[in-house]
């Protein structure tokens, strides 16, 4: 049974492989594959491109009531602003130990140039546990999206 799958699985590959690299058949499944590639390439671009030119800078961290809050300062290269950024930041034990990573969105929109944002907060629970002494290290960006401007009526 092992060889059997293994054997289709290999004319699997085979077929969406060589199907693209063949273009344009009789049958017209190629046209899909072909663009496929593409239209794909074209999606990851577009999408990635917010995030790419978003810088996080050190966060300004305090602890109290089991909680991590502060202020991070973002700066936007792009010509537009931004909005769910995604912000992943690295915590460690007294011993400087990683113990885990925690994310959270920022709605509020950032504009070109560097802005700073207060209250972003995390929880001290890691594992079902509260680590009342953790500590919270780098933050990095994750993801962001593109504030979509609207036109102003003129009526």
């Amino acid at each position: 049974m092992g060889v059997r799958s293994c054997t289709f699985l290999a004319a699997c590959l085979c077929f969406l492989i060589l199907v693209p690299a063949l273009g344009s058949t009789n049958c017209g499944c190629g046209l899909y594959f072909a663009a496929a590639p593409a239209a794909a390439e074209e999606i990851h671009d577009h999408a990635s491109v917010p995030a790419d030119k978003l810088a996080v800078g050190a966060p300004h961290w305090r602890r109290g009531a089991g909680l991590v809050y502060g202020s991070i300062a973002f700066t936007n290269g792009n010509d537009y602003p931004v909005r769910d950024v995604t912000v992943a930041c690295d915590f460690f034990d007294e011993w400087g130990n990683p113990i885990g990573t925690k994310m959270t969105i920022i709605r509020h929109p950032v504009s070109p140039g560097r802005t700073k944002i207060s209250g972003i907060y995390f929880t001290l629970i890691f594992a079902n546990r509260l680590r009342s002494n953790a500590l919270a290290g780098a933050c990095r960006i994750i993801s962001a999206k593109r504030v979509r401007e609207y036109p102003t009526p003129t009526s």
